[in-house]
């Protein structure tokens, strides 16, 4: 039995070391990928007409060039993976910490990247009708993030795991603030193609609002389906509901983050 224990304890570790130098490089070789603009249009959006494309295609690159978020953010973010992915093979430290950490390295780049946009939406900003924070960040969304947050704290009650899950949940904490606070912010138009750009501005907003959200609620997912096998007899009540609520809440903030993404866009 204890011979199983450090099997699957070993396996644990390696398994998330791999996935956090698998997000470390990606980061560093996209260093923008987690803030840029241009991935909130994919190839999976609805196909415009060849002029809409092509200004389109001009309104988004101007609107990276306006904020200005530095690509040094995803390095940092990708090296600060690849170091912690190291302490997953110290004994003495819980396997989720790391990934805690990392996530929580994650809110706190993701923090500067967002004051970054900030400043440049102060600087050029040009509101031109109320908009409502929970078009960006649906109850159910707000929701999901408290239930993670909830999830998290339930796994913090067994010992063993209390310093991880007391890091995923203030990284959860972190991350749901910068979610609402990009849900309120003012429309950022440069001014050379207001229709086009306000619509581009309410993408990247509603877009970024649940993305981040969704990064909210993946720690907790990740710390309970990790934890939850490990529980002893008398925890185990407390994590079969921590684990449907944390599963619940990534589901919904996963397909939030997604949907947006296949809605057409159109300039008003």
């Amino acid at each position: 039995m204890l011979h199983e224990h450090i099997l699957r304890d070993d396996l644990t570790r390696f398994a998330m070391a791999f996935a956090l130098v698998v997000v470390g490089l990606a980061a560093f070789a996209m260093p923008r990928c987690f803030a840029g603009v241009a991935g909130y249009f994919t190839r999976w959006s609805p196909k415009l007409p060849p002029a809409d494309q092509e200004r389109l295609n001009r309104v988004v690159s101007a609107r990276e060039d306006a904020e200005g978020i530095s690509p040094a953010y995803g390095r940092y973010l990708g090296v600060a993976a690849v170091v912690l992915a190291g302490l997953e093979f110290v004994r003495a430290m819980p396997f989720v910490l790391p990934y805690a950490l990392f996530c929580l390295t994650g809110a706190i780049t993701t923090l500067l990247a967002y004051l970054q946009y900030r400043h440049a939406a102060e600087r050029r900003v040009a509101p031109l009708v109320r908009r409502s924070p929970f078009a960006a960040l649906p109850p159910a969304v707000i929701v999901a993030v408290a239930g993670s947050f909830a999830a998290s704290l339930a796994v913090a009650a067994y010992p063993p795991e209390r310093l991880g899950a007391i890091v995923v949940a203030a990284s959860t904490i972190a991350l749901g603030i910068i979610a609402w606070r990009i849900a309120v912010t003012p429309a950022l138009l440069v001014g050379t193609d207001p229709a086009w750009e306000y619509a581009v501005d309410e993408r990247v907003r509603v877009g970024r609002a649940r993305t981040v959200a969704n990064l909210a609620c993946a720690p907790a997912f990740a710390l309970v389906a990790l934890a939850q096998p490990t529980l002893p007899a008398e925890y185990a009540t407390a994590g079969n509901v921590a684990m449907a609520v944390a599963g619940v809440a990534f589901a919904i903030s996963l397909a939030a983050s997604i949907l947006p993404l296949r809605r057409p866009i159109l300039a008003a």
